[in-house]
């Protein structure tokens, strides 16, 4: 009976975080920023401008790098977006976006889970969260590992 009832709440986030992505999509639509669908209609991507990308999927990987003066990154749906590039304080005028629903030490237990992203495209073709405060990276849904 217990187990019926987690399945329940599982379904109703699922709805109110698919709901949260439909009324954020409604807003910058009215706010009059340009929205363009590219590809077939099946495809989680959503192009909101010509350096900027909406997309979900799955993590696949994680790189912890950071941590140890590197680049901390995520892959979502194939692809690689930059979190932090680590091992030097930021300077106090750099913008950057955030990670939402889990630290970055613990990201790699996340593998399998969805995610939301918001990024900017970089020259190299990756994705980063460097450059505006509003982006981010949402890890919605947690695996079952």
């Amino acid at each position: 009976m217990e187990k019926n009832n987690t399945n329940k709440y599982i379904v109703i986030v699922m709805i109110i975080v698919v709901l949260a992505i439909a009324a954020l999509s409604l807003m910058r639509k009215y706010n009059n920023e340009p929205t363009e669908n590219y590809g077939d209609n099946t495809s989680s991507k959503t192009t909101t401008g010509s350096d900027i990308e909406t997309f979900s999927g799955t993590i696949s990987a994680v790189d912890t790098g950071c941590l140890a003066d590197a680049v901390c990154s995520v892959t979502v749906d194939g692809k690689k977006i930059i979190l932090v590039k680590g091992g030097r304080a930021l300077p106090p005028d750099t913008i950057v976006g955030k990670l939402i629903g889990v630290a970055i030490g613990d990201l790699k237990q996340k593998i399998g889970a969805y995610a939301n992203v918001y990024a900017g495209l970089t020259p190299e073709g990756d994705y980063t969260l460097y450059g505006n405060s509003d982006y981010y990276v949402e890890v919605v849904m947690i695996s079952g590992k």
